[in-house]
């Protein structure tokens, strides 16, 4: 498994110079964006895709998307990838089994979306850390690597499964977490693939 990351903070989103290195289906998707931090986000995680599994930025990737949205190569079947941003940052997974990745930005936590999206452990988990803004976002960041890895997206329940592991079981398959930093430390990143 192989892990991305690229500070998106220098592109500029009114030029339009990216978009020759961008598929038809990115290009839409920004020009539907109205914030221009969005716009360089979704720019620099097609970039980041194109670097992942080419090695070049302007090596365009054919890529769709399943009915849950997950993101799959159309040509490299052999290949999974998943992206995500958040602040200035764009990250990008690779693996050869199911995978995702998610990255936030940490800021002050909303113990009432806990309450309502987590299970009672994680709300208590979060309760008792002493960085209470970092053990939420771990546990968000862990919610949303899993569903993207299993391609579900938010169809299910975040408060139906735990993330408190550093393995989950679904469907009869076990997936595991892993960690990564993009050397700062207000972001909060996890990859899911599985094992």
């Amino acid at each position: 498994m192989k892990v991305y990351y690229m500070n998106v903070k220098s592109i500029n989103a009114d030029d339009e110079k990216w978009f020759k290195y961008l598929s038809q289906k990115r290009i839409e998707k920004v020009n539907r964006l109205k914030k221009a931090n969005k716009k360089s986000q979704s720019i620099g995680a097609e970039l980041l895709l194109n670097y992942a599994v080419n090695g070049d930025i302007k090596k365009t990737v054919k890529w769709d998307t399943e009915n849950g949205g997950k993101l799959y190569l159309t040509q490299n079947k052999d290949l999974y990838v998943n992206l995500s941003h958040s602040g200035g940052y764009a990250v990008c997974a690779v693996h050869n089994k199911d995978v995702g990745i998610d990255i936030q930005h940490l800021r002050e936590c909303d113990m009432n979306l806990a309450k309502r999206f987590f299970t009672a452990e994680e709300t208590e988990y979060i309760n008792c850390s002493a960085d209470k803004n970092n053990a939420f976002f771990e546990v968000w960041t862990k919610k949303e690597s899993f569903v993207k890895a299993i391609g579900t997206g938010l169809t299910i329940p975040l408060d139906s499964f735990s993330v408190l592991s550093d393995t989950i079981r679904y469907d009869g398959k076990t997936y595991c977490f892993k960690e990564y930093s993009v050397g700062e430390d207000d972001y909060k990143m996890f990859v899911c693939y599985l094992s």
